[in-house]
């Protein structure tokens, strides 16, 4: 099943290891092969020195760049194991090239082999229908179809005579984001492919034939979105061993496309965080006001208190007209007495 995101590419479920048996045809050097610095083992075969007359070169020469074998005088010589033979850096690092079976061969321009420095490089193509492109440094979509191109030119080492399938080659080696080694892959089809001792036969050789072809499925199940670690190296006849673990000569820089992770494009796994709750604040929906009713409630009675009402004593103290309640009537009853005791005196008077 094939699911859509992106791979920055590190997780895989599948770990299978193939153990190849080491090789002893790949360290059977005839005459004009090439050989690579950091090989060791090696076995210079009777056709790499010169034979004439029953007589038979034991040496090797080199004569440097733009002298003639024929007439110049070598400017280094050496007398090889022929049964394990030393590719050392430090002898033939600064001198690379034609090496000439000496004396007799040198004249008769009989090179006995050929030394380079080891170079290895490695590219991510996607692979579609009818076309395929470079994506080392693109972008790469779950679902894609990948292959992986070794740019070298280790291919000698594979021409030699005798090579068998399960000798050793060029590693790529695939790690997941737990740190697992994988040596094989699931193509498109779903079948198994190793992507270990391969044998590169061009300088620029597609896994697994040398065309390009869909060795890893990414939209497998097998296959986690993540980080991947992948890049090539060789260990050929104990090459990296002894030069060490060189980038560009016996191993190559990690694919940046895999090994740098990018954000998904489609629908986004988002990392686990620790939220912290805000509240929000309670939206109170609108409320259509009631509808006053008016009830009628009976008003009480007001109570009545009766306050009674003080009538002063009357004491024994005569009081005059003045100390009396005044009333109307009791003026009238005064102003009556006036009057009759004034018309008393004038009626006295006359008398």
């Amino acid at each position: 099943m094939k699911k859509s995101g992106l791979i920055t590419i590190t997780g895989l479920i599948l770990f299978l290891l193939f153990i190849a048996p080491a090789s002893a045809v790949l360290t059977n050097i005839g005459q004009g092969d090439t050989v690579f610095l950091g090989e060791e083992g090696l076995t210079l075969t009777p056709s790499v020195f010169y034979s004439s007359g029953g007589v038979t070169d034991n040496q090797l020469a080199y004569f440097g760049s733009g002298a003639n074998p024929a007439t110049s005088a070598p400017s280094y010589m050496i007398t090889p194991d022929k049964s394990s033979f030393y590719v050392d850096p430090n002898t033939f690092g600064d001198k690379q090239s034609a090496w000439y079976s000496y004396p007799n061969g040198s004249k008769n321009g009989h090179v006995a082999f050929y030394v380079n420095s080891p170079a290895i490089g490695i590219k991510l193509y996607a692979v579609r229908p009818g076309d395929s492109f470079d994506l080392t440094n693109g972008k790469v979509v779950k679902g894609e179809g990948l292959d992986f191109r070794i740019d070298s030119n280790l291919n000698p080492i594979f021409t030699r005579s005798g090579v068998a399938a399960g000798d050793d080659g060029v590693d790529i080696k695939f790690q997941d984001g737990v740190g697992a080694t994988l040596t094989a892959l699931y193509d498109c089809t779903g079948s198994i492919v190793s992507i270990v001792n391969i044998h590169p036969t061009s300088s620029m050789f597609y896994l697994p034939s040398g065309t390009p072809a869909c060795v890893w499925d990414t939209g497998n199940d097998a296959y986690k979105m993540g980080s991947y670690k992948v890049w090539a190296e060789c260990n050929v006849n104990g090459m990296k061993d002894n030069l060490g673990s060189i980038t560009g000569e016996t191993v190559t820089s990690p694919i940046p496309s895999l090994a740098a992770a990018a954000a998904p494009t489609s629908t986004p796994t988002p990392e686990e965080t620790t939220a912290t709750e805000t509240p929000v604040p309670a939206t109170t929906a609108p409320t259509t006001a009631p509808t006053a009713v008016v009830t009628e409630t009976e008003t009480p009675a007001p109570v009545v208190t009766e306050t009674p009402v003080v009538t002063p004593a009357v004491t024994a103290t005569s009081k005059g007209p003045a100390d009396l309640p005044q009333t109307p009537l009791s003026m009238l009853t005064v102003i009556s007495g006036i009057l009759a005791v004034f018309i008393a005196v004038n009626i006295l008077k006359k008398e």
